[in-house]
């Protein structure tokens, strides 16, 4: 079961099993990385009600169906934590505690949105970081900005390289047409010196970090995410950085539900 709703400005599309039915485990809340939108995880949506999992994926502000913004605000003035406040408001509709699960720069407003959220005392069930950025105690992704006269978008032969690596044809020209441009302000924060800082201690839940062995883009691709925050790391070793739509997404779906049901459903303690 399948449908779309609004949060704000937000396009948020749930899918889950049949009303009444008992969950497989709690709420997933997928936040998509740069120039994506809630569509990339449509596969997962698809798949999720089957095996008794109810998921949210939204569109951040000024992505596919959901409210624009401004141009010049979005390229110069958008801040991570207009994104993180995104996911506080699609979060706010959904009753039991969630598992945030953030795919490259979403890992990164993921990291944020459940940083802020327990340190305001709200329980998270679990965060996972898919193919995610780092916050700026792992050390800076690139050392000079991207110019911000122009929005962050690779061309479609770039984006391919690093972003895909097993994903077929269909899918793959499917997916560089919905591809939209990015706030370069964001790009900026998240990459570029000094980056965004996160203390590890501020994250209490259990965390899954979850690198691709050809993942093309700057994002970490060992298990340094995993051990600043004390958590598990997984590597697909066969797949590239958009891993909800390549090839194997099917397995690997199945190993974070996995590490969910053993890991998340029963969080550490939190304050």
């Amino acid at each position: 079961m399948m449908e779309s709703y609004r949060a704000g400005g937000l396009h948020v599309v749930r899918s889950g099993p049949p009303r009444g039915t008992a969950p497989a485990g709690p709420p997933l809340l997928l936040v998509h990385g740069a120039t994506h939108g809630a569509w990339c995880w449509e596969l997962w949506q698809e798949k999720l009600p089957g095996l008794g999992w109810e998921s949210h994926a939204l569109s951040l502000r000024n992505h596919p169906d959901s409210d624009p913004v401004e141009e010049e605000t979005f390229r110069t003035r958008l801040r991570l934590a207009d994104y993180g406040d995104d996911v506080a408001a699609v979060a706010g509709q959904i009753v039991t505690p969630c598992v945030v699960i953030g795919h490259s720069m979403g890992g990164m407003v993921a990291q944020d949105f459940v940083s802020r959220r327990l340190e305001s005392g709200k329980p998270v069930a679990g965060l996972v970081l898919l193919a995610s950025a780092a916050p700026a105690q792992l050390g800076p992704a690139i050392d000079t900005p991207f110019p911000k006269d122009r929005p962050f978008l690779f061309d479609r032969e770039t984006t391919t390289q690093r972003y895909f690596h097993t994903t077929p044809p269909e899918r793959l020209e499917r997916a560089l047409d919905r591809l939209v441009p990015e706030s370069t302000a964001v790009i900026n924060e998240i990459l570029a010196p000094p980056g965004v800082s996160i203390e590890a201690s501020r994250i209490t839940c259990p965390v899954l970090s979850v690198t691709a062995g050809f993942d093309g883009t700057r994002v970490p691709k060992d298990g340094a995410l995993a051990e600043y925050y004390g958590g598990e790391h997984i590597l697909d070793a066969e797949n590239g950085h958009d891993l909800m739509l390549e090839a194997g997404w099917e397995a690997l779906l199945e190993r974070i539900l996995d590490w969910i049901s053993r890991r998340a459903a029963k969080p550490r303690d939190q304050p």
